[in-house]
């Protein structure tokens, strides 16, 4: 019965936990499967045709821009998306365009639609036909409204908007737009935050809406807070609203909530109080933001509000990166269920890139302030993120804390949390890479010991090692220690049983982490991103990842200069890890200094080719790199057909004095051969050793980087590289020729420090070139679909082919180009250095299509140009120090933009001379 008794006890705790849990999510029961209820259609918004345009600012450009594509459109039906998140104005842009008097003259019949939440086709129909009769609509079977709207809109011209559109059922859009295809003509404007839905009802590019610039924010701000007042009058809050303003990052809706909050409000006290609050702290009767974006929240899938929560953590204006975010989410537990959890977190992210609730910028995300905002709003106590202002008491509800610069004040306040039973993670982290030493106070390991995560980013240590209470941590899942310098692991994490993450990754010149032996131990390691090989007893050895089977993702093993016995390479039993995607073999340990071949280092008794040939990697591997290799000989496994899933390899320093067939490889998209010094001649090995498998069938990209012996590339068939797009040699100053054969698919080629090569083969199929440094080069084939061709130093070229789709020239130093065809789709020219003035008058002056012209050059004294054959050019830009005038220029009538810098000789024409 006491046992009975007991299990009873944890039971109903655990159904308190869940209740906390379902409580902070904010879950209602729309989740999982999603269906509309009456109180979420009583939540939903309603919007109209009818837009107030004195306070639309900054929308111009989109408005042209949108009409633009759907005017210019000939198809009969089609269907435009607008795409942003939440407040950015995708409405208030839609009610330009359907109020606009060119599309009112345009179109016979308009229709607008709020769709929001629930897509239910026989009510947007009726509401179709109610909006174009003027008239409420009773009838409620789907086929009689359809016919009804067929009869009004057949053979008629139709402007359709359907506001805040959140379907992504393909048969229910279907559906809706049957009886739209009996119109003479259809255009559909759909209003959308979610990139899924655009694309599952676009017939034309989705426009994305930015963000207002920071002008227009000012000016919408301006005149909601002080319309019709003095300037005088408010000049002293000038300074505080352009804070206000700039705190909304060009977000109208934040804009015009703050502005109406402050509008006649005349205390300076109250506007200091905007400024420095956070969103969610102000009047929620006047705030309607968060009621907005709080309808992308509910609209999340449960696994995904947890993951949007933990975004909190991150402070304000921060850039992270696809693996930081995945590796936050997987520390925290997020990704738990799943069993390839960097998968997992990929999609989970293009969830939130579709859902417009992150912005991506190259290789790099980041939030908007509001949607930060909104984050930290529905975390709640869980999640706690602590900056420059301390909070005085940390709550014992705090799960997660993430403690940034500065560190000393925070980790005191941890001391409050030693005993605390709810604390489950900490993270701390440098946000721009400063701040000083920090000791990390022992009790936070002797008494937490219900932490599940420790993160420590880019912290400089006060000591280079932790302490061995971190030990004690039974419940530890992930220990995450990156880009801390020297750092020494203490024995007692081999006691950490449950450890699933060690990741000890350090980047730049930084010294790689010591580990100790024992870790094989760990068997239920998942992630352990870098191993770093080292002599002694005291640190680990290769045999310590014999039972590691469950290791996935990436793993860099580094110092394989330190094995001092093949044995140990195979005991390691690379081949049968079959979860890891991608493998790294770097021979130096950190402190290493390129060795000359021969050259071993002291006490090594295993070669560098028996190391290669042990360390076989499962075949489902997907990555591969191998780095300052002294082996003469590739390992036998490299380019085995049997590695169906390896997408990218890389060969850095290695001296392979042949290549490896790489071209066997079915699923190989992205080669990189750096650094190989021994290799003279490339040949049919290469492509494959079997004559009936045609190489590098799949091959996007090929990249060849300081090979200075390489002479001949041969070998190359019919058939080999149909899929490559972008090829690139840099510094093979004694290669003289490219194959002849190379790809009908080839788009871009990169040649630089190509001092030898003699001749480029016609690529039919190239759209970029890009060449440097090719002194050998006298002449280019005729390329017919090159678009940009951008030529540096090549001191033998002589003339230009006749290149007809050519867009982009770029030109630098080529003192031997005297002659040059004709280009008649050219719109942009940058010259730089010295050029022939016979030369310069033809590209400036023969090409009717020029837009955009940048000359710089020391040695031109004399310009001219033709008004009457330059009549789209906009931009001018000269920076000659010697050039005394340039004729023409007064003539110039389509000319918006006119710079010339650095040229103290020049005179201006007397019609501009007088001008400002």
């Amino acid at each position: 019965m006491r046992d009975l008794a007991a299990r009873a006890r944890k039971i109903r705790a655990r159904f308190n936990e869940i209740i906390k849990e379902y409580e902070d999510l904010c879950m209602t029961d729309n989740d999982g499967e999603q269906q509309i209820d009456l109180a979420t259609q009583r939540l939903q918004r309603h919007t109209s045709s009818f837009a107030h345009e004195p306070s639309i600012h900054g929308r111009d450009v989109d408005k042209n821009n949108i009409m633009q594509m759907l005017l210019a459109e000939v198809r009969p039906m089609a269907v435009l998306a607008i795409v942003g998140m939440g407040g950015i104005g995708k409405t208030t842009l839609a009610q330009l365009v359907f109020n606009d008097p060119r599309v009112r003259q345009y179109f016979d019949r308009f229709a607008w639609i709020c769709v929001s939440e629930q897509f239910d086709v026989k009510i947007i129909t009726r509401n179709i036909i109610s909006s174009l009769h003027k008239q409420k609509w009773d009838v409620m079977e789907l086929n009689d409204l359809q016919e009804a709207l067929i009869k009004q809109i057949e053979r008629k011209k139709l402007l359709l908007v359907l506001d805040d559109v959140w379907n992504e059922q393909r048969a229910h859009w279907d559906s809706l737009c049957a009886p739209l295809l009996t119109t003479e003509l259809c255009r559909i404007i759909v209003t959308t935050r979610s990139k899924t839905v655009a694309r599952l009802v676009q017939t034309m590019p989705l426009y994305s809406l930015n963000c207002l610039t920071s002008a227009a924010s000012w000016s919408l701000f301006e005149q909601i807070t002080f319309e019709g007042q003095d300037p005088a009058s408010y000049a002293n809050f000038i300074q505080t609203g352009e804070g206000i303003v700039k705190k909304c990052k060009g977000l109208p809706l934040a804009i015009k909530t703050l502005g109406s909050m402050l509008r006649y409000e005349a205390s300076e006290e109250r506007w200091k109080y905007v400024l420095e609050s956070d969103l969610w702290d102000l009047d929620q009767q006047q705030n309607n933001i968060f009621a907005a974006l709080e309808l992308s929240y509910r609209h999340m899938p449960v696994y995904l509000k947890r993951c949007f929560m933990a975004l909190s953590l991150f402070p304000k204006d921060y850039h992270f990166s696809q693996d930081k975010l995945i590796c936050l989410w997987k520390s925290l537990g997020l990704l738990d269920n799943v069993q390839d959890k960097d998968r997992a977190g990929r999609f989970y992210l293009s969830d939130l890139l579709k859902q417009s609730i992150i912005q991506c910028n190259e290789h790099e995300y980041t939030m908007h302030d509001v949607i930060h905002d909104l984050a930290c709003c529905v975390a709640g106590e869980e999640f706690l993120r602590v900056e420059n202002d301390i909070p005085d008491q940390i709550s014992h509800d705090v799960r997660n804390i993430a403690i940034f610069f500065p560190w000393t004040v925070a980790i005191s306040k941890l001391k409050h949390l030693h005993g605390s039973s709810s604390l489950r993670s900490v993270i701390l982290s440098s946000k721009d890479g400063v701040g000083g030493p920090v000791e990390i106070p022992e009790q936070l390991f002797l008494h937490s010991k219900q932490l599940r995560t420790i993160v420590f980013d880019g912290v400089s240590l006060a000591r280079p090692s932790l302490p061995d209470s971190v030990g004690n941590l039974k419940h530890l899942r992930h220990l995450i220690l990156r880009d801390i310098g020297g750092l020494r692991l203490p024995t007692s994490i081999c006691q950490l049983f449950n450890l699933q993450t060690l990741d000890v990754t350090t980047s730049g010149n930084l010294k790689p982490a010591c580990i100790p032996n024992g870790i094989g131990r760990l068997v239920n390691l998942h992630t352990l991103p870098v191993i770093t090989i080292k002599r002694g007893a005291w640190h680990c050895n290769l045999r310590e990842l014999k039972d590691l089977q469950n290791l996935s993702g990436k793993l860099c093993i580094k110092g394989l200069d330190n094995v001092t016995n093949v044995d140990e390479v195979e005991e390691a039993n690379l081949c049968a890890k079959q979860h890891l995607q991608a493998l790294n073999l770097t021979f130096p340990d950190g402190d290493w200094q390129y060795c000359e071949h021969g050259q071993e280092p002291a006490l090594a008794t295993a070669s560098h080719e028996e190391i290669l040939e042990s360390l076989r990697p499962h075949s489902h591997l997907i990555e591969l790199s191998i780095e300052v290799s002294r082996s003469c000989r590739y390992p036998n496994w490299l380019g085995d057909t049997s590695f169906t899933n390896l997408t990218l390899i890389r060969l850095e320093y290695c001296e392979f004095e042949c290549m490896p067939p790489l071209g066997q490889l079915p699923a190989l998209k992205h080669l990189t051969i750096a650094e190989m010094a021994r290799i003279e001649r490339i040949g049919l090995e290469f492509c494959s050793l079997n004559p009936r498998i045609k190489g590098f069938k799949s091959l996007v990209t090929l990249e060849f980087e300081w090979m200075p012996r390489w002479l001949q590339w041969s070998g190359v068939g019919d058939g080999a590289f149909t899929s490559l797009h972008t090829f690139s040699i840099h510094h093979a100053s004694e290669l003289r020729s490219l194959p002849c054969v190379l790809s009908s698919s080839l788009a871009e080629l990169k040649l630089r420090d190509c001092t030898g090569l003699v001749r480029i083969p016609c690529l039919p199929s190239l759209l970029k070139m890009d060449l440097r440094q090719c002194n050998g080069l006298t002449e280019l084939p005729a390329f017919p679909l090159l678009q940009k061709l951008d030529i540096g130093q090549c001191t033998s070229l002589a003339r230009l082919p006749s290149l007809p789709l050519l867009k982009v020239l770029i030109l630098r130093d080529c003192p031997n180009l005297t002659a040059a065809a004709h280009f008649p789709s050219l719109t942009s020219i940058h010259v730089k250095g010295g050029f022939r003035d016979e030369l310069l008058y033809h590209l400036m002056n023969c090409h009717p299509s020029l837009e955009n012209i940048l000359i710089v050059s020391e040695s031109i004294v004399h310009l001219s140009v033709e008004p009457q054959n330059l009549p789209s050019l906009a931009s001018l830009r000269l920076s000659c120090p010697n050039l005394q005038c340039c004729d023409g220029l007064d003539g110039l009538t389509s000319l918006t933009e006119l710079r010339i810098y650095g040229c103290i000789k020049f005179s201006f024409p007397k019609l501009l001379a007088g001008q400002p």
